[in-house]
């Protein structure tokens, strides 16, 4: 299943999901995916950046249960 990935408005910038996946984001003023990020590379660490946002604002569809 391919996996889609996007963040939705609310980011408080506290750079955890860069912290665990610089690989896929970037945060500046807000968090942003990466133009160039394997999303299917790093399923594991995107799935640990979702569940540490403090305001779940990552969305992540197609992730294993």
């Amino acid at each position: 299943m391919k996996k889609k990935l996007k963040i939705n408005p609310g980011c408080i910038s506290c750079g955890a999901c860069e912290f665990i996946a610089p690989e896929v984001f970037e945060v500046t003023d807000v968090s942003r995916i990466k133009s160039n990020a394997d999303i299917q590379k790093n399923d594991e660490k995107i799935r640990q950046a979702v569940s540490s946002c403090p305001v779940h604002v990552i969305q992540y569809e197609g992730e294993k249960k």
